[in-house]
């Protein structure tokens, strides 16, 4: 997106937000929030290009507070300044009318006057007319499925006291699968917001090398306990079910979080693993819902040791604890696990006899109160002996706590970061990802 069309958005935006605060009461408070995108979307199938759809879509969200009671209402906007303030006006009168019957919340966090803030990351794309031959040359008779999207995003929020945030950001990604004749799969990913299509093709060629060595026939494991490697994007799986009753400061004041023990100092986790917030990467804005700016880094986990959950504004009213500017979800944003010393290229003989995980699959907790997790393998799983690769494994599923595999059962974790960006296109193209290293851990449960 050109970086005057971006410019006639935020200004609109500021326009149209300006005139429904005017409207407003002196009883009366509101909290407006923008998600935009202009997209595109190509879609792979056997090596083959099936579909390219162009989306550019609208939304914003009003939150609208009378005396002590609050409601939102989320709608479409088309950027024509008299038709979307038309619009916003009739849901301005719907809110008052609802408002009306509604109890008031004791918790309810009002907007706040404070400094605006405008970030705007501007991306490298590859060449559109020639994507279809980036995105395939290197495939040549592999049988390739996967999704491309990339093109801007953007997000805002802005509030009756006079608070304005912006956030843009232009990027990509290729997931995608590789087949072998016998519908084995591997699965990769190419993201970031720097198309280079060296990078793309090292990933590329990673992925067929893997795909070679499932074409011997699958072993199958016995339950029981293994040492395990787990690549970035199944370490990710483990940091991405933290936001669910794990970090949240809520959670852990109701009693209802797997970090609990650790909260209260019952348990700790290995000196190896220190979790963080890192905004630096411009993944996603560092402001919130609430008009909060987040500083750069939010230290989470630092050395086994738990620094502070994710607290937001209401949770620090409710609990009367101090905010670190999380959303109102409290959850992981823009994750970082710290890297460790575990070299690439001694990942399998630091393995010696166990498996290499490349990807998790149906994550869940089975025991929330001692962080008990369970879940499958899935894609690109091997058995290694005395450091080489043997065949790969059938699917298994494992139950294991974090206080074992980021705890105890810790000995390493690799050298290196990866950015496993977070792909989800449900309704809209989603932000952020976790930066993680691998990991290997030894005596790790497999029940099935």
């Amino acid at each position: 997106m050109k970086n005057d069309k971006k410019q006639k958005q935020k200004q609109e935006l500021k326009a149209l937000s300006e005139a429904l605060f005017q409207g407003l009461t002196s009883d009366e408070h509101m909290t407006l929030s923008y998600a935009g995108e202009s997209s595109l979307f190509l879609r792979v199938n056997q090596a083959k290009v099936k579909q390219v759809s162009d989306v550019s879509q609208n939304y914003l969200t009003m939150g609208f507070i009378s005396g002590h009671r609050r409601t939102e209402n989320t709608f479409s906007i088309s950027g024509d300044l008299k038709e979307d303030l038309s619009r916003s006006l009739g849901i301005l009168k719907h809110c008052r009318k609802e408002c009306e019957n509604l109890p008031e919340d004791p918790y309810l966090v009002f907007p706040e006057s404070g400094e605006s803030s405008e970030e705007d990351y501007n991306g490298h794309l590859p060449d559109r007319a020639k994507l279809a031959d980036i995105l395939l040359n290197p495939a040549h008779s592999v049988d390739l499925t996967g999704l491309y999207a990339s093109g801007t995003i953007i997000r805002s929020t802005m509030n009756s006291k006079g608070q304005f945030h912006w956030f843009s950001t232009e990027n990509f990604y290729f997931d995608y699968s590789l087949y072998t004749p016998s519908q084995k799969a591997i699965k990769a990913i190419y993201a970031g917001s720097n198309w280079q299509d060296s990078l793309y093709v090292s990933s590329f060629q990673q992925a067929k090398h893997q795909l070679s060595l499932l074409e011997t026939t699958p072993c199958k494991l016995t339950p029981g306990k293994y040492r395990v490697y787990f690549a970035p994007a199944a370490m990710a799986e483990f940091v991405k079910i933290l936001s669910w009753s794990g970090i949240s400061g809520s959670a852990l004041m109701q009693g209802n979080s797997s970090l609990k023990r650790l909260y209260d100092d019952t348990a700790s986790l290995s000196s190896l693993f220190s979790l963080e917030e890192d905004f630096s990467q411009g993944l996603l804005p560092r402001f919130n819902e609430f008009g909060d700016v987040s500083p750069l880094a939010i230290p989470l986990i630092e050395k086994g040791k738990l620094i502070s959950p994710l607290i937001s504004k209401r949770t620090a009213q409710e609990y009367k604890l101090k905010s670190n500017e999380a959303s109102m979800s409290e959850g992981l944003r823009s994750p970082k696990v710290n890297p460790g010393t575990l070299k690439e290229d001694a990942i399998l003989q630091r393995i010696g006899t166990g498996l290499y995980i490349s990807n998790l699959h149906y994550l869940n907790w089975s025991d929330l109160q001692h962080g008990r997790i369970t879940g499958m393998t899935r894609y690109g799983c091997f058995w290694v002996e005395n450091g080489k690769i043997i065949s790969p494994i059938e699917d298994m599923r494992f139950d294991e706590t974090l206080y074992h595999f980021w705890g105890e059962g810790l000995e390493e974790l690799g050298e290196r970061n990866e950015l496993i960006p977070d792909i989800s296109s449900y309704g809209e193209r989603s932000l952020g990802g976790v930066s993680t290293p691998g990991m290997l851990v030894n005596d790790f449960a497999f029940t099935l």
